[in-house]
């Protein structure tokens, strides 16, 4: 079976015909990658260890934010002979299923549901379902999987599961009235680009903030109200003259959607409108350390945070992944056209180091990138 790993500095020399493998830079760094065939896992849909399983077939995936620590991690900690699959989400064929199993059959196309209620970093059966989602041939958990719609492509369907159930979950989590005001960070990252397609059709007023004039016009082209185009730098979002006239006129905003804590949260509690919910799902500094990098970000002060958000009767909320009901809801709403998916671009074949270049160093990335097995 095919996987797509990054590799440790010995492997091309053993693997002297695998032309797939090259390196690339990401973050400044040597990252070794190329595709790597194993045998594929053993699958007994009698075996009682079996009969909650399925047996699925890897078509395509992505990967995410989430998965450059995980690769540079790998590259620091394997020896220079080892290799290690990586990607977050797929999209797959089942080829079997366990004895037990009737949420799925064999032939449908599934993609991950990493259903996920807290409770601790790793409960049993919750989160993302593999990191390894990149492996051809996979045995997972029938309760991991869940079917998607007959005309959803494979790119869109390898690019979903991550995103989708974790905007519905924030944007559920909001429970804003039609005519509310929201604030997206990030624009281009993928998570608000989800975040930014759920949000429009609950008609909400909906504003994001970009650090760059690229993709302006496509940010717009999706439909909000407002692109606001900051300095990185700022302190303070009341700093920028549109966010400050937006404030001015509304009162705040009545929610905001962030997928850097870190950056952002000290730079909008101001622009916050009296009672509004602020809701994160993750932090931008996640592998620095890893490579040795120094962050320069602003340090959060808690007691200026909860002051401000005692006195402002702001809601603080956080968010990891979301329910198998978030996942279903975007499924419905992508059915039914109403939750446009944006893929940015397909590899496959021996372009490993293409995709993986593009999924991460690309300043025009907008966008999942997305590979694609023949």
């Amino acid at each position: 079976m095919n996987n797509f790993a990054v590799c440790g500095e010995r492997v091309k020399q053993l693997l002297p015909d695998n032309d797939s493998i090259e390196r690339i830079e990401i973050k400044g760094h040597p990252v070794t990658c190329g595709i790597i065939a194993t045998e594929a896992p053993r699958f007994d849909s009698r075996a009682p260890e079996f009969e909650a399983q399925v047996l699925i077939k890897v078509r395509a995936f992505s990967c995410n934010y989430r998965d450059i620590n995980l690769i540079f991690s790998a590259l620091k900690r394997g020896p220079g002979e080892s290799f290690y699959s990586i990607g977050s989400e797929f999209v797959a064929e089942v080829l079997d299923i366990g004895s037990k199993v009737t949420s799925v059959k064999v032939g449908d196309r599934v993609i991950g549901d990493c259903f996920y209620h807290g409770g601790g970093r790793s409960p049993a059966g919750q989160g993302v379902v593999t990191n390894h989602a990149s492996k051809e041939y996979q045995i997972v958990s029938a309760s991991k999987v869940i079917r998607i719609p007959e005309p959803m492509p494979d790119d869109v369907a390898a690019s979903f599961t991550i995103g989708a159930q974790t905007t519905y979950s924030m944007v559920r989590k909001l429970d804003l009235e039609p005519g509310a005001n929201v604030l997206v960070t990030a624009a281009r990252s993928n998570t608000s680009l989800f975040a930014i397609n759920a949000l429009k059709a609950q008609n909400l007023n909906v504003y994001a903030t970009t650090t760059s004039q690229q993709h302006a016009d496509k940010l717009r082209q999706l439909g909000i109200k407002e692109l606001f185009v900051v300095d990185s730098n700022l302190e303070n979002f009341l700093q920028h003259e549109q966010i400050r006239d937006i404030v001015i006129e509304t009162g705040g905003f009545d929610g905001v959607i962030d997928p850097f804590f870190d950056l952002h949260l000290p730079k909008i509690l101001d622009v916050m409108g009296p009672g509004a919910k602020y809701v994160t799902c993750g932090l931008h500094d996640q592998y620095q350390k890893t490579i040795g990098q120094t962050t320069l970000y602003p340090q959060v002060s808690l007691k200026t945070v909860l002051l401000k958000a005692m006195f402002k009767n702001l809601q603080i909320i956080g968010n990891c992944i979301g329910t198998t009901s978030d996942l279903q809801r975007a499924l419905n709403d992508y059915s039914s056209s109403s939750l446009p998916v944006v893929v940015d671009s397909r590899f496959s074949g021996k372009q490993a180091g293409a995709f993986l270049d593009r999924t991460y160093n690309s300043g025009d990335r907008f966008g999942k990138v997305v590979y694609q097995y023949d």
